[in-house]
């Protein structure tokens, strides 16, 4: 009768560990248990594992039942350390990955927001939920609303919705990611929050300090601040004491922006536009505000904001 059980073990190992010619083999908790089963020495069984695809259950409950089927210990460590199944046929490596993501990444940086976006949909119907390309693809939608209100086109507040939509569910598991928070303060600044704007700004150069784009948003929002101020009745308190500091708060956002090491191209030439249109608007220094733009267009030509100060020199900083 043993003889008969030992035959069957055999069986069942043999069906269980030699390959069959037709797939490659992938040991699983059940082979490793039919070796243990059959008597095979450890150091046998450790070899196994270790030359072997392996795609092993190692749950909680994984684990108690190679416990109570005998298995040792050494055994269930080499379990843990084995490598999983090779990928599958066509699924992109962790460098294709993040190669794909970084492409996605270097549209939005380029102003290229449309495509940016196009770029991360296509990412996230392969990883739907990934919560940094999520962020990412606000950020993009995001982009494609400041355009339209750089522009002074109507119609940029449904695609601030849509972003937010995105973004507020992700609050639970991004609260300490910096992008996160920058695209939170662009949706409020975007959407006349102004003050939750500001908070949300500061929190992501709290999370990274040396974050020009956030830096930039604070100037906007020290702009936006003076110019309302300046509408508020002459003699009024609050005019009177903007007129004594007018742009020397976001002057001073925008310059802590250029400071940043290793401005991008195009944040560089936003930051100097912005610069020449707080000298000619609120300074009234067109000469000094020549200088910022043309060096917006030295900075980044083909941008928006390089774009935007080529036509604030053709038509004289009073335009």
């Amino acid at each position: 009768m043993n003889r008969w059980a030992g035959t069957l073990w055999l069986v069942a190992i043999l069906s269980l560990v030699i390959p069959n010619g037709l797939a490659a083999e992938v040991l699983t908790n059940d082979a490793v248990v039919a070796m243990v089963k059959a008597g095979l020495g450890e150091a046998i069984i450790l070899e196994k594992i270790k030359t072997s695809q392996a795609q092993f259950d190692l749950s909680a409950q994984g684990l108690v039942r190679l416990k109570q089927s005998g298995v040792s210990e050494a055994i269930i460590k080499a379990m843990m350390e084995a490598p999983g199944p090779p990928a599958a046929p066509g699924a992109p490596s962790p460098q294709a990955v993040a190669q794909q993501t970084q492409e996605a990444v270097s549209l939005y940086r380029q102003g290229k927001a449309v495509e940016a976006e196009a770029a991360f949909d296509k990412l996230l119907a392969e990883r739907p939920d990934d919560a940094n390309l999520k962020v990412w693809k606000s950020l993009a939608i995001l982009e494609q609303a400041r355009a339209k209100k750089d522009a002074d086109e109507s119609g940029y507040k449904p695609l601030v919705v849509k972003a937010y939509t995105i973004l507020q569910p992700l609050g639970r598991t991004q609260a300490k990611n910096p992008d996160w928070n920058y695209a939170m303060a662009l949706a409020f600044w975007l959407n006349d929050r102004p003050t939750w704007g500001g908070r949300a700004a500061r929190t992501a150069l709290d999370l990274r300090p040396n974050f020009a784009e956030p830096m930039v948003l604070l100037g906007d929002l020290a702009y936006d601040s003076d110019v309302a101020a300046l509408s508020a009745p002459v003699g009024s308190a609050r005019r009177e004491t903007v007129a004594m500091w007018l742009g020397a708060a976001p002057r001073k956002e925008y310059e802590r922006a250029l400071a940043v090491p290793d401005l991008t191209a195009a944040v560089r030439a936003e930051t100097l536009y912005k610069l020449g249109r707080l000298s000619a608007d609120l300074e009234k220094k067109p000469g000094e505000a020549r200088q910022y733009w043309e060096r917006a267009v030295a900075a980044d030509p083909g941008c928006r904001y390089g774009v935007m100060a080529q036509n604030r020199l053709k038509a004289g900083p009073a335009k």
